[in-house]
């Protein structure tokens, strides 16, 4: 039999690392549950389309009706809005899911929430609660059967307010379960193109210019180097900063993601998702710490020797140290890493298995009743 999922998620999304964590928990899923159906349902207004926004209105009461579980899962959906014209309270967006208390009551099928982060913008510091947000997501993690989240800095976000959940680090991660291994010498060194809305501080315009002179130092050593975007929004400014010679990816989809990062030799990721993929396929990388969402990965992974962050004296130096030490001696590297993501598959398997036994409990006693 084919259970029904009502999946929420930043649907239309122009940053395709939002429909990556939603394919990886869609991957997964099955595997403990059997056949499912997901249906689409936009978490917030990163969707432009005409279909209701949220768990709430309309969209509630589909799920009410025709879901077998309800899905909450991916991204950085539990990041807090600021107040202000364009994220006023009153637009329902004071975090990443448009909800209201009432609403979340009136819920009356199981709830899944996994794979979730906070985050912050370039050079901010991670944003506390208020209300109404603290509320929302009280309620919906005291309404949730099972509820994990992608990092630490998620985790004590959540304590802050009283709400306990598991850390598993992100889906992505486990998009196979492969070890960490050398790529092929002859393929290319993949480097994320890192948020164009950075360059909107003086500091982050010093940044992206130090990480293209980084890709321009690749090309002068002769490594073979493609530059990948993860976002639409970037791709006319990539035009302008990404050396000239070198190669831009953009994605067509998520399995034209994939195969180009299947295809490489290692990642440097100045996008969390980037160095997520490379690590779900088992993939060499270097992580960059450029905003909290990747500082959470970092934290969470212990991966602070092999990674960098801005606003620290060398740290392009450091990178083109580990940089020539994974293209040339990995071994440290592959295990370090490996380590960790068995550590966490661990915790992210058990977390799926007690998945399918709450769901299935659920609809044993609805049907029961």
């Amino acid at each position: 039999m084919t259970r029904t999922v009502h999946h929420y998620y930043p649907y239309g999304s122009q940053n395709i690392g939002d429909e990556l964590v939603a394919h990886a928990l869609r991957q997964a899923l099955p595997r403990v549950l059997g056949p499912l159906e997901f249906v689409n349902f936009p978490a917030n207004k990163t969707y432009t389309g005409s279909q209701a926004l949220g768990l709430r209105g309309e969209n509630l009461a589909r799920n009410n009706a025709e879901a077998d579980f309800v899905l909450i899962g991916g991204s950085n959906l539990l990041e807090p809005r600021k107040p202000g014209p364009e994220n006023a309270f009153r637009t329902g967006q004071a975090w990443g899911v448009v909800t209201d208390r009432p609403s979340i009551a009136q819920l009356e099928k199981p709830l899944i929430l996994l794979g979730q982060g906070t985050g912050s913008s370039y050079g901010q510091r991670l944003p506390h609660y208020l209300s109404p947000a603290r509320e929302e997501i009280q309620q919906l993690h005291k309404k949730a059967v099972v509820s994990a989240v992608r990092d630490y800095a998620t985790q004590r976000r959540l304590a802050e307010i009283g709400v306990t959940t598991e850390c598993t680090g992100c889906p992505v991660t486990f998009l196979t379960d492969r070890a960490v291994t050398a790529g092929d010498e002859r393929l290319p060194l993949l480097v994320s193109f890192p948020p164009e809305r950075m360059t909107r501080y003086w500091t982050g315009r010093r940044f992206m210019q130090s990480a293209m002179d980084y890709v321009s130092w690749l090309q002068r050593e002769g490594v073979p180097v493609i530059v990948t975007l993860h976002d639409r929004r970037d791709r006319e400014p990539a035009q302008k900063w990404v050396p000239s010679g070198v190669e831009i990816f953009d994605p067509l989809d998520i399995p034209d993601l994939i195969a180009r990062f299947e295809n490489c030799r290692g990642v440097v990721g100045f996008r969390l998702h980037a160095a997520l993929l490379g690590l779900g396929l088992g993939k060499p990388i270097l992580p960059v710490g450029v905003d909290w969402r990747g500082l959470g990965f970092i934290e969470t992974f212990e991966l602070q020797d092999l990674s960098i962050r801005p606003f620290r004296l060398g740290q392009f130096s450091k990178l083109k140290r580990l940089t020539r030490e994974l293209l040339s001696q990995p071994q440290r590297v592959c295990e370090t890493l490996t380590d960790a993501k068995n550590f966490f598959r661990q915790k992210y398997e058990r977390t799926l298995t007690l998945v399918a036994s709450k769901i299935d409990a659920a609809q044993s006693a609805a049907h029961a009743a």
